[in-house]
């Protein structure tokens, strides 16, 4: 109540409750006009304004409750919550939100981001053209092994290959196994580990003439094929080991299996079925190519693209040099770390640098980080002083008997010039007397009088043209 009454503010809105809101808006100070949305809402009682059941908070108050909402970081909406069933000011909504999202505990706890829309890979035109690689681990014939699997993005069909390590070395030969037996790809694509980025893989990929792209670390869903098949060949390895069964003979059959694109993976690379335990008629042995692979493919993937999006969002795209807030290893803590773009990649990734070491990240790990402002200034700010008393002129409106008249505060300024500043209300002949000075309102009505308005042209409509109809 103290600090409402130290509102100068708050005080013209106590006013204009009291005494009657004008017609228009710009009949207002600057400072009121926010509340004139509200004035039907607006009420007065012991020293309090109120906006329906809601207590309207003094300026002098406000950053002191935005920080009560925010005790225990309970965040954005709950916040907002608390807030819109028991406080309003104009412009708080916003203030909150800036609020919170400056706050560095709330950032570093935050959920992690929502999957952007699928980009998928370009569709090949022909087999091996573009294939993915990687490695896992697997229990087989009783050891845990190392295992390299390669899979052609155009007939799906994919290589298991048992490592006797993981040094850039063994992945290279079981490579140039694959390559010779169906072609060098234009194109391979494999994670950031180190069996993949090293110097030999980029002499590797020179010699036999490919690109070698690779994901973001932490982001397999940029090599969601070769993902794929590893779920595939676990599968495969773990099922055929518990049975007691050949796990070659279970990869030969899953070879000749067709699948969402229409026909198997060895037809749509061989141009034919391979045979195997089950019987199949000659004819599927016959080499004959499969026609329309590239559009079967496009249409599978829109129907993946479409479920996908559903529950996606575009992220905004980052400029070099912007603060932003990391998630530096996703898999194992969700935590968001400060840091700054120091290079972009490509479309979805980026280089982050946090504390001197960069690390690079896909989009989807990184968001922008909104540093913190200087203080709000309040429309207070840049009135002259409370302290200052407000002088109200009552002005009478002739063009509406009965109603209130409304107040117009002067804000503390003196003289008819001031006056004339502050307010300018254009309501009556009587008003103009009042908020200016003989001379000046003299002058004004003989040297700028004011200009009659237009007036409607009234037609008679075109189905009375035969009658003859009276025009008042």
């Amino acid at each position: 109540m103290e600090k409402t009454s130290e509102d100068s503010v708050l005080q013209t809105v106590i006013q204009y409750t009291k005494q009657g809101w004008p017609v228009k808006i710009s009949n207002l100070p600057v400072s009121v006009k926010p509340f004139f949305k509200h004035r039907h809402e607006i009420s007065y009682q012991d020293g309090l304004v109120f906006r329906g059941d809601r207590v309207v908070i003094p300026s002098s108050l406000r950053r002191m409750l935005t920080e009560k909402l925010h005790v225990g970081h309970p965040g954005i909406e709950a916040s907002l919550r608390l807030a819109r069933s028991n406080i309003f000011w104009p412009g708080m909504n916003d203030q909150i939100k800036n609020r919170i999202q400056e706050c560095e505990t709330c950032a570093k706890f935050a959920a992690s981001q929502t999957k952007p829309p699928m980009k998928s890979h370009p569709i090949p035109v022909y087999p091996f053209q573009l294939v993915s690689m990687d490695v896992f681990f697997q229990v087989y014939q009783g050891k845990q092994r190392k295992f390299l699997v390669t899979v052609d993005h155009y007939s799906d069909y994919f290589e298991i290959d048992i490592l006797k390590d993981l040094t850039p070395s063994s992945v290279i030969q079981a490579c140039k196994r694959n390559f010779a037996c169906h072609g060098t790809p234009q194109r391979v694509i494999s994670d950031n580990g180190s069996n993949f980025v090293n110097e030999e893989m980029v002499q590797f990929s020179k010699q036999w003439d490919f690109k070698h792209s690779t994901s973001a670390p932490y982001h397999q869903q940029a090599n969601g094929k070769a993902e794929a098949a590893v779920k595939i060949a676990k599968h495969l390895i773990k099922k055929t080991a518990e049975s007691g069964q050949d796990l070659w003979l279970a990869l030969q059959l899953w070879r000749n299996t067709p699948n969402n694109i229409g026909s198997s993976q060895a037809s749509r690379l061989f141009s034919r079925g391979t045979r195997c335990a089950i019987p199949m008629p000659g004819t599927n042995l016959v080499p004959s190519v499969v026609e329309n692979v590239p559009e079967a493919i496009l249409k599978n993937r829109q129907k993946i693209i479409y479920d996908y999006d559903k529950h996606s969002r575009r992220l905004p795209e980052l400029d070099i040099g912007s603060p932003v807030y990391v998630q530096l290893r996703p898999e194992s803590s969700k935590v968001w770390t400060p840091g700054i773009v120091k290079n972009r990649l490509g479309d979805r990734s980026y280089m982050v640098e946090v504390e001197g070491t960069s690390y690079r990240r896909d989009t989807v790990n990184v968001k922008p980080r909104k540093e913190p402002v200087a203080p709000l200034v309040t429309i207070q700010d840049c009135l002259p002083s409370t302290s200052t008393a407000t002088t109200f002129v009552t002005v009478p409106d002739c063009t509406q008997p009965g109603l209130p008249s409304p107040v117009i505060p002067t804000m503390g300024f003196s003289g008819p010039a001031a006056l004339t500043t502050v307010v300018e209300p254009q309501r009556s002949d009587v008003s103009q007397q009042l908020l200016s000075t003989p001379s000046t309102s003299a002058t004004s009505n003989s040297a700028s009088p004011r200009a009659a308005r237009p007036k409607r042209q009234t037609r008679i409509p075109s189905k009375f043209k035969d009658f003859i109809v009276a025009m008042k």
